[in-house]
C-alpha cells in the first residue's frame, strides 16, 4: 500500500478522474448539445463546489432542451 501512495502514475490518473467527475454535468451537456451550454457550464463551475451546485448541475445537463429539439 505503501508503494502505491508514492507511486507517481496512482496521483496522476486520481487527479483526472475527480477532474472528470467534477466536469461530468459539462460534458454531459456538452455530448447532448444542450441550448444555453453557457448556464450550465457556469453552474457547474460556480455552484459545482457546494452540496447542491454539482447535483444542480447534473440535473440540468439532462433536463436543459437540446438543440435537436427545437425542430
Amino acid at each position: 500500500m505503501d508503494a502505491l501512495a508514492h507511486s507517481y502514475l496512482f496521483w496522476i490518473g486520481l487527479i483526472l478522474l475527480l477532474v472528470v467527475l467534477y466536469f461530468l454535468p459539462t460534458l454531459i451537456g456538452l455530448l447532448r448539445s444542450v441550448e444555453n451550454f453557457a448556464l450550465l457550464f457556469a453552474l457547474n463551475c460556480l455552484g459545482g463546489s457546494t452540496c447542491i451546485g454539482w447535483p444542480a448541475a447534473l440535473i440540468a445537463a439532462f433536463m436543459l432542451p437540446t438543440r435537436r429539439d427545437r425542430w
